[in-house]
């Protein structure tokens, strides 16, 4: 019943204007800013490392305004679901950088896009594979029924999804030497043991190896992708930029802190428009004490 309920609101929410679904987010925003939530701590503590230079009155609006972001992210599922290609595409204003997409995958060696949690990540997939043949690398839920749910919403222009898992490098392999591209955000901390730390706004982060070893082995071209969220409901804006050779190093760490280096300049440009209330330090270098309240 739940599941029904919640595709329900959905499927009306991709009736509405995207005008009219950025400004319900805004009262919603500041409802959730003002509930005495956990997530509060995290994201306060998150803000205060990013941004040491602002007051505590600024990271406070800051923090506000990142729910108004996040009640977008959320009312835009339905564009997500069920917008279709040509209304997709209208609200896609500008894209910069896709000739060097384009230039990868002539190459036929295939193509590896590099995302983070930031403006609207599902619309970037959806606008790649529309284009190319697209293998995304995801997390999947443990309900099943709601795990075909979101397969068919991110698979519904040609895209093709692949569980993260040991199976996946296998899969994301065979897509690369088909000449196809994969797409992956790097700002998910993996597993105790899986990953190197590497700086991320001067506190060690765990970050996954995997965008390393990929170049390492395919020597793909790697790409970093990145969408930002447009005022006014005007829609989004997408960027690829080539992510260039070191991060190919043999040192995965020295790769990692380029794709950091990367991801706080795009952080910087929308800060309201990242996913502060993930726990992305959760994981501490043994000589750490933690980052977030118990």
């Amino acid at each position: 019943m739940k599941l029904f309920l919640a595709r329900s609101l959905i499927r009306m929410l991709s009736w509405l204007p995207l005008r009219l679904c950025h400004a319900l987010a805004l009262p919603l925003g500041w409802l959730l800013d003002r509930l005495p939530l956990r997530k509060q701590a995290v994201i306060d503590t998150h803000l205060a490392l990013a941004f040491p230079e602002l007051d505590a009155l600024a990271r406070r609006r800051l923090r506000r305004a990142h729910w108004v972001e996040m009640a977008r992210l959320a009312l835009e599922m339905g564009a997500v679901w069920h917008w279709s290609e040509r209304r997709l595409l209208r609200h896609i204003v500008a894209v910069e950088g896709w000739e060097h997409v384009a230039e990868a995958s002539a190459r036929g060696q295939g193509f590896l896009l590099v995302g983070a949690h930031l403006g609207n990540w599902e619309i970037l997939s959806l606008y790649v594979s529309l284009r190319l043949p697209m293998t995304c690398l995801y997390k999947a839920p443990a309900n099943a029924r709601v795990d075909a749910l979101l397969t068919d919403s991110r698979q519904r222009f040609g895209g093709r999804l692949v569980a993260s898992g040991s199976p996946a490098m296998r899969e994301l392999l065979k897509a690369l030497r088909a000449g196809g591209g994969i797409g992956l955000l790097a700002d998910q901390q993996p597993k105790q043991g899986e990953g190197v730390f590497a700086p991320l706004f001067g506190v060690p982060a765990l970050t996954m190896t995997l965008v390393n070893r990929l170049a390492r082995r395919t020597g793909c071209a790697v790409l970093l992708a990145s969408t930002r969220r447009l005022s006014g409901g005007r829609g989004w804006t997408i960027r690829f930029e080539p992510a260039g050779d070191r991060i190919a190093d043999e040192d995965p760490a020295t790769a990692n802190s380029i794709l950091h280096r990367w991801l706080e300049a795009r952080i910087r440009e929308a800060p309201a428009q990242y996913l502060w209330s993930y726990k992305r330090f959760s994981i501490r270098p043994p000589d750490a004490s933690p980052l977030y309240p118990r």
